[in-house]
């Protein structure tokens, strides 16, 4: 087990997104690593603000995003695919294989490929397709390619009828991150969320012997994904 720093790429589709895994961000950054969170959109067509111009929406959603970062204290990018218009396309996944190429991650965390929201699935597959893509010179320059000696796992927001393994990550000691991060959406867009987060995340803790945890489900070539995958160190 290795206390050698990792790069962690967060990248969800939509401002407040990310809200499912600001725990597992925090704690990266408390151990030093680097974290870069990112949105393919600016959330331009959020219906909360039905009305405004979309460059009024988009730059009150940035600005939440930018927040978070602060938050979490990692970077924030805004990669813009255009809000509804997130597709698994050659184009899109050449776009984020520069991306991936530039930043360089040990792990990735995203939304899942089964989830309702085109604009999510979207993400996930454009990752999954740009992981490969990055690896390869031609497509990545004047980067150079990302060809890490293993892969790079992909950490997949939790669905129940996932077949791939499900891991926890201990974010207890990030609860209150998590907290603030939601308390900022959920103010803003006057969400009657009372005290979900908490049910949830400690649910969650319930189910792995901590007090508050974030779960995912694993994209990894290698079994046990413990064993493997940097994100999922003890240390956390």
């Amino acid at each position: 087990m290795t206390n050698q720093e990792q790069t962690i790429f967060a990248c969800v589709a939509h401002p407040d997104d990310e809200v499912s895994c600001v725990g597992t961000m925090s704690n990266h950054v408390d151990r030093g690593d680097r974290v870069v969170l990112a949105w393919t959109t600016s959330g331009e067509m959020a219906s909360h603000f039905n009305g405004m111009e979309f460059s009024e929406v988009k730059k009150i959603r940035e600005e939440q995003g930018k927040e978070v970062g602060e938050i979490v204290g990692c970077e924030t990018i805004f990669l813009g695919y255009g809000d509804t218009s997130v597709r698994a396309t050659r184009e899109s996944a050449l776009k984020m294989a520069k991306i991936i190429a530039e930043i360089k991650p040990d792990a990735v965390i995203t939304w899942s490929m089964n989830t309702r929201h085109p604009d999510h699935r979207g993400t996930a597959h454009i990752i999954y397709d740009a992981i490969t893509y990055a690896r390869i010179p031609h497509i990545t320059e004047p980067e150079a390619p990302h060809r890490p000696p293993l892969h790079i796992p992909i950490f997949l927001y939790y669905e129940e009828v996932s077949p791939l393994p499900t891991t926890y990550i201990d974010i207890s000691k990030n609860f209150e991150k998590v907290k603030e991060v939601t308390k900022l959406y959920a103010d803003f867009y006057n969400w009657q969320i009372d005290d979900w987060i908490d049910t949830v995340r400690r649910a969650d803790g319930l189910r792995c012997g901590v007090r508050y945890a974030e779960k995912f489900n694993v994209l990894s070539r290698f079994l046990p994904a413990e064993e493997h995958l940097p994100i999922n160190k003890r240390e956390l």
